[in-house]
């Protein structure tokens, strides 16, 4: 058990602090799920027997459903997101995941004027559930104070760990910003990957039909296009092939047009507030969903723009020999740090400057 803890008081108090949260939102959440599955029988019983009525509550229970389970899926990623990030040291995962809870907490102060600020005619179920008004109150609290904790963890775990990280790769400041460069496009197609899924999930779930052409365009057009730009950018990004990252970038830069396309079909005055709007309850967590994937878009081209003038600058090389010394030291149960460490790993023969990164 000791082995799978990181090693210091204040990356292990960070892992126990994210487990703890994710375990009381995900309790939170299945709750809020319990109690929308009673507010919509107790309306069904109810007065309400008008059938356009009736399936504009389904639609509304349906929307909070889909929420309260992306919610959830949020605090899985967490939980993954932070282990990895204490696992590989990675500084910048840990200052994203911050921006991730801070998009969470959003989202849920959303959630808590759709339904108790400005409700639909639909959301005014939950206007009488004291249990649910407590609940709302309480989730957003909590990730007030969550968000709080994350902060001061995260700029400890910053000074405790971003030094020892850099450290490894040398005084060679230019390779230091390469990889920065390098974690931060790792790290933002993670992102991608959450957010343009829930994107997904929500339009599938919520929006298409199946005698909408949106809907098959979605699934033929845009559901590939993803995977194959998120895939292709980690295939470019791990072997610095420039040709295809470019390509990337640009398919990247071309997708904000769809994004714009999406703002003003959500805003569309047509059907806003209108009988059958089919954004009825969902609008406000759509808009920050797309806000949410326009902006990372745009960053993670930006960004592959700057990896792409840093390949060829060594870096691989560096982080293979780094995981090669890493491996050293695990086989032989060293503790040495990168700069006592005088074990010679790699013949030195043949190797240019470049290539040594003053690690001996």
């Amino acid at each position: 058990m000791a082995r799978l803890l990181p090693k210091g008081t204040v990356p292990r108090v960070y892992i126990f602090c994210t487990l703890i949260q994710a375990i009381a939102f995900i309790i939170a959440e299945s709750y809020a799920l319990y109690l929308i599955k009673m507010s919509h029988q107790a309306t069904l019983k109810s007065q309400w027997q008008v059938p356009d009525i009736q399936s504009a509550v389904s639609a509304s229970v349906t929307t909070y459903v889909v929420y309260s389970a992306l919610f959830i899926l949020a605090q899985c990623y967490i939980i993954f997101l932070c282990g990895e990030a204490l696992a590989t040291q990675n500084t910048i995962q840990v200052i994203v995941v911050v921006l991730f809870y801070f998009v969470c907490l959003a989202n849920s102060v959303t959630r808590y004027i759709s339904m108790f600020v400005w409700p639909s005619l639909a959301a005014h179920m939950f206007t009488r559930d004291n249990n649910m008004f407590l609940l709302q109150v309480t989730v957003v609290t909590m990730y007030c104070i969550a968000l709080l904790a994350l902060v001061v963890l995260s700029y400890k775990l910053k000074k405790d760990v971003g030094w020892s990280v850099f450290k490894r790769l040398g005084a060679d400041i230019s390779l230091h910003r390469a990889f920065a460069w390098h974690q931060s496009l790792v790290m933002i197609l993670k992102m991608d990957i959450y957010f343009i899924g829930s994107y997904l999930i929500q339009m599938t779930a919520l929006i298409l039909k199946a005698d909408d052409i949106e809907t098959w365009l979605q699934i033929t057009v845009f559901i590939p296009f993803c995977i194959v730009v998120i895939v292709g950018a980690f295939y470019a990004l791990a072997g610095e092939r420039r040709r295809l990252m470019i390509v990337i970038a640009t398919c990247l830069f071309l997708s904000i047009g769809y994004f714009i396309f999406k703002i003003a079909r959500v805003c569309d005055s047509s059907i806003l507030g209108k009988p059958g709007d089919p954004y009825a309850d969902s609008r406000p967590f759509f808009m920050i969903t797309i806000v949410v994937c326009m902006l990372l878009v745009i960053a993670t081209g930006a960004i592959s723009i700057m990896c792409i003038h840093n390949f060829g600058s060594g870096l691989m090389e560096a982080i293979a020999y780094d995981k090669l010394r890493m491996k050293h030291r695990k086989m032989y149960a060293t503790d040495k740090t990168a700069s006592d460490e005088s074990e010679q790993l790699m013949d030195e023969q043949g190797l240019s400057p470049r290539d040594r990164f003053a690690l001996d």
